[in-house]
């Protein structure tokens, strides 16, 4: 996991080398939901590359999707701080790939 974190686990900002929070996404399954949660038992479909809106700079080099696909969207916005975006299909939540909290943004 050492090598998938010094390969996805940062992004440049500023000039700066910053620490990515969660840049893996869930793996599809059965949703747990917490307690008798009404919607558990359902399944969570694994998330492509379609699904997935990217927010970087316009400078910045886009990162490349798997061979055979391409994102949602590909955005400029710098008033979020999301780096990547996406619905989950069985609460239709939206879910974002952050940096982490020690970040200095």
């Amino acid at each position: 996991n050492e090598a998938l974190q010094k390969e996805y686990g940062f992004c440049t900002i500023d000039g700066h080398k910053e620490k990515i929070g969660n840049f893996k996404i869930e793996p599809p399954g059965l949703f747990r939901g917490r307690g008798e949660h009404p919607k558990m038992g359902m399944l969570k479909k694994r998330v492509i590359p379609e699904d997935v809106l990217i927010n970087c700079s316009k400078d910045s080099n886009i990162p490349k999707p798997p061979s055979g696909h391409k994102w949602k969207e590909v955005r400029h916005d710098h008033s979020v701080t999301w780096l990547a975006t996406w619905i989950e299909n069985v609460q239709g939540q939206v879910k974002y790939v952050m940096l982490n909290p020690s970040s200095k943004l």
